[in-house]
Protein backbone atom coordinates (compact mmCIF):
# COMPACT_ATOMS: atom_id res chain seq x y z
CA UNK A 1 0.00 0.00 0.00
CA UNK A 2 1.30 3.36 -1.04
CA UNK A 3 1.70 6.31 1.31
CA UNK A 4 -0.73 7.79 -0.01
CA UNK A 5 -3.40 5.04 -0.24
CA UNK A 6 -2.77 4.77 3.75
CA UNK A 7 -3.43 8.22 4.68
CA UNK A 8 -6.62 7.66 2.20
CA UNK A 9 -7.62 5.14 4.19
CA UNK A 10 -7.13 6.54 7.27
CA UNK A 11 -9.05 9.57 6.54
CA UNK A 12 -12.19 7.65 5.25
CA UNK A 13 -11.25 5.53 8.13
CA UNK A 14 -12.04 8.72 10.90
CA UNK A 15 -14.49 9.99 8.99
CA UNK A 16 -18.49 8.76 9.03
CA UNK A 17 -20.15 7.59 5.86
CA UNK A 18 -23.55 8.86 4.81
CA UNK A 19 -24.70 5.49 6.52
CA UNK A 20 -23.49 5.64 9.62
CA UNK A 21 -20.09 3.27 8.59
CA UNK A 22 -16.87 3.81 7.95
CA UNK A 23 -16.38 4.65 4.83
CA UNK A 24 -12.83 2.55 4.97
CA UNK A 25 -14.69 -0.81 4.78
CA UNK A 26 -14.78 -0.20 1.29
CA UNK A 27 -11.49 0.77 0.45
CA UNK A 28 -10.11 -2.16 3.01
CA UNK A 29 -11.54 -4.63 0.32
CA UNK A 30 -9.34 -3.12 -2.42
CA UNK A 31 -5.92 -3.07 0.21
CA UNK A 32 -7.22 -6.46 1.60
CA UNK A 33 -7.11 -4.59 4.92
CA UNK A 34 -10.09 -4.75 7.42
CA UNK A 35 -10.53 -1.30 9.15
CA UNK A 36 -13.58 -2.08 11.53
CA UNK A 37 -15.62 0.92 13.15
CA UNK A 38 -14.19 -0.14 16.63
CA UNK A 39 -10.28 -0.10 15.41
CA UNK A 40 -7.99 2.82 16.70
CA UNK A 41 -6.43 4.60 13.65
CA UNK A 42 -3.48 7.05 14.36
CA UNK A 43 -0.23 7.58 12.91
CA UNK A 44 3.01 6.68 14.32
CA UNK A 45 4.62 9.98 15.64
CA UNK A 46 7.81 8.34 14.83
CA UNK A 47 7.81 7.72 11.16
CA UNK A 48 4.15 8.78 10.48
CA UNK A 49 3.28 5.08 9.09
CA UNK A 50 -1.13 4.86 9.77
CA UNK A 51 -1.83 2.60 11.87
CA UNK A 52 -5.06 0.63 13.61
CA UNK A 53 -5.55 -1.68 16.00
CA UNK A 54 -8.26 -2.82 17.78
CA UNK A 55 -9.92 -0.52 20.53
CA UNK A 56 -9.16 -2.92 23.31
CA UNK A 57 -5.22 -2.13 22.10
CA UNK A 58 -5.95 1.27 23.79
CA UNK A 59 -3.21 2.68 25.90
CA UNK A 60 -0.76 -0.15 24.96
CA UNK A 61 2.84 -0.52 23.93
CA UNK A 62 2.83 -1.66 21.03
CA UNK A 63 5.94 -1.42 18.14
CA UNK A 64 5.24 0.36 14.59
CA UNK A 65 4.77 -2.09 12.08
CA UNK A 66 7.26 0.29 9.73
CA UNK A 67 10.14 1.94 12.03
CA UNK A 68 9.90 -0.52 14.66
CA UNK A 69 9.91 1.93 16.99
CA UNK A 70 7.66 1.87 20.16
CA UNK A 71 4.47 3.84 19.64
CA UNK A 72 1.83 4.32 23.00
CA UNK A 73 -1.83 3.27 21.26
CA UNK A 74 -3.92 6.67 21.70
CA UNK A 75 -6.97 6.08 24.29
CA UNK A 76 -9.60 7.76 22.13
CA UNK A 77 -11.61 10.68 23.56
CA UNK A 78 -14.03 9.68 26.05
CA UNK A 79 -13.32 6.53 26.46
CA UNK A 80 -12.41 4.33 29.70
CA UNK A 81 -10.11 1.57 30.14
CA UNK A 82 -13.34 0.45 32.39
CA UNK A 83 -14.77 0.24 28.97
CA UNK A 84 -12.95 -2.47 27.15
CA UNK A 85 -14.44 -5.83 27.60
CA UNK A 86 -12.23 -8.31 28.43
CA UNK A 87 -13.21 -10.74 29.97
CA UNK A 88 -11.76 -11.63 33.37
CA UNK A 89 -10.26 -14.89 32.01
CA UNK A 90 -8.50 -13.10 28.99
CA UNK A 91 -7.13 -10.56 31.42
CA UNK A 92 -5.93 -13.29 33.10
CA UNK A 93 -4.32 -15.06 30.00
CA UNK A 94 -2.89 -11.52 29.03
CA UNK A 95 -1.40 -11.41 32.47
CA UNK A 96 0.11 -15.08 32.72
CA UNK A 97 1.42 -14.26 28.72
CA UNK A 98 3.30 -10.93 29.96
CA UNK A 99 4.79 -12.73 33.21
CA UNK A 100 6.09 -15.63 31.22
CA UNK A 101 7.37 -12.76 28.64
CA UNK A 102 8.96 -10.70 31.89
CA UNK A 103 10.35 -13.97 33.27
CA UNK A 104 12.19 -14.44 29.41
CA UNK A 105 13.22 -10.58 29.21
CA UNK A 106 14.61 -10.85 32.45
CA UNK A 107 16.50 -14.24 31.64
CA UNK A 108 17.90 -12.84 28.49
CA UNK A 109 19.09 -9.10 30.28
CA UNK A 110 20.97 -12.35 33.24
CA UNK A 111 22.97 -13.60 30.42
CA UNK A 112 23.36 -10.44 28.82
CA UNK A 113 24.51 -9.16 32.04
CA UNK A 114 27.08 -12.20 32.20
CA UNK A 115 28.11 -11.28 28.53
CA UNK A 116 29.16 -7.99 29.85
CA UNK A 117 30.65 -9.21 33.20
CA UNK A 118 32.92 -11.86 31.27
CA UNK A 119 33.85 -9.33 27.81
CA UNK A 120 34.92 -7.17 30.77
CA UNK A 121 37.18 -9.27 31.93
CA UNK A 122 38.52 -10.32 28.09
CA UNK A 123 39.52 -6.50 28.15
CA UNK A 124 41.59 -6.74 31.05
CA UNK A 125 43.49 -9.30 30.56
CA UNK A 126 43.77 -8.01 26.95
CA UNK A 127 44.96 -4.48 28.11
CA UNK A 128 47.56 -6.40 31.03
CA UNK A 129 48.98 -8.28 27.78
CA UNK A 130 49.24 -4.77 25.81
CA UNK A 131 51.27 -3.59 28.56
CA UNK A 132 53.15 -6.36 28.81
CA UNK A 133 53.93 -6.22 25.00
CA UNK A 134 54.60 -2.59 25.34
CA UNK A 135 57.27 -3.12 28.03
CA UNK A 136 59.03 -5.79 25.74
CA UNK A 137 58.68 -3.27 23.02
CA UNK A 138 60.42 -0.71 25.36
CA UNK A 139 63.27 -3.01 26.07
CA UNK A 140 64.01 -3.87 22.66
CA UNK A 141 64.37 -0.75 21.58
CA UNK A 142 66.77 -0.03 24.48
CA UNK A 143 68.81 -2.80 23.46
CA UNK A 144 68.59 -1.86 20.06
CA UNK A 145 69.71 1.14 20.84
CA UNK A 146 72.97 0.07 22.76
CA UNK A 147 73.60 -2.13 20.19
CA UNK A 148 73.81 0.50 17.70
CA UNK A 149 76.26 2.25 20.25
CA UNK A 150 78.11 -0.59 20.31
CA UNK A 151 78.03 -0.89 16.33
CA UNK A 152 79.50 3.08 16.63
CA UNK A 153 82.19 2.60 18.42
CA UNK A 154 83.01 -0.46 16.55
CA UNK A 155 82.98 1.32 13.17
CA UNK A 156 85.16 4.15 15.01
CA UNK A 157 87.72 1.61 16.24
CA UNK A 158 87.65 0.07 12.65
CA UNK A 159 87.98 3.33 11.11
CA UNK A 160 91.26 4.15 13.47
CA UNK A 161 92.63 1.01 12.28
CA UNK A 162 92.25 0.94 9.00
CA UNK A 163 94.03 4.44 9.01
CA UNK A 164 96.67 3.17 11.51
CA UNK A 165 97.13 0.55 8.52
CA UNK A 166 97.11 2.56 5.57
CA UNK A 167 99.64 5.16 7.70
CA UNK A 168 101.74 1.91 8.90
CA UNK A 169 102.25 1.17 5.15
CA UNK A 170 103.59 4.29 3.92
CA UNK A 171 106.50 4.22 6.88
CA UNK A 172 109.23 1.57 6.26
CA UNK A 173 108.92 -1.33 8.14
CA UNK A 174 112.24 -2.52 9.58
CA UNK A 175 112.81 -6.49 9.74
CA UNK A 176 114.60 -8.52 11.79
CA UNK A 177 117.53 -9.16 9.39
CA UNK A 178 118.32 -5.76 8.84
CA UNK A 179 118.25 -5.01 12.66
CA UNK A 180 120.92 -7.47 12.86
CA UNK A 181 122.74 -6.60 10.49
CA UNK A 182 122.80 -3.07 11.51
CA UNK A 183 123.74 -3.50 15.09
CA UNK A 184 126.85 -6.24 13.80
CA UNK A 185 127.92 -3.21 11.64
CA UNK A 186 127.84 -0.81 15.29
CA UNK A 187 130.32 -2.76 16.98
Amino acid sequence: MTEEETTETAEEATGLADDGQLAAEDSAEENGTVIRDTDIVFDCPHCGHNLAIDYRGAGLQINCVQCGESVLVPIPDGMKIDDLDIEPGEILKQLFKTRRDLQKQEMRAEALEEEVRELVEQKSVLLAQCEAIAMQVAELKNGCQQQATVNEKMVSLLDRMSEGLASAGERPVVGAGEEGAAEAGEE
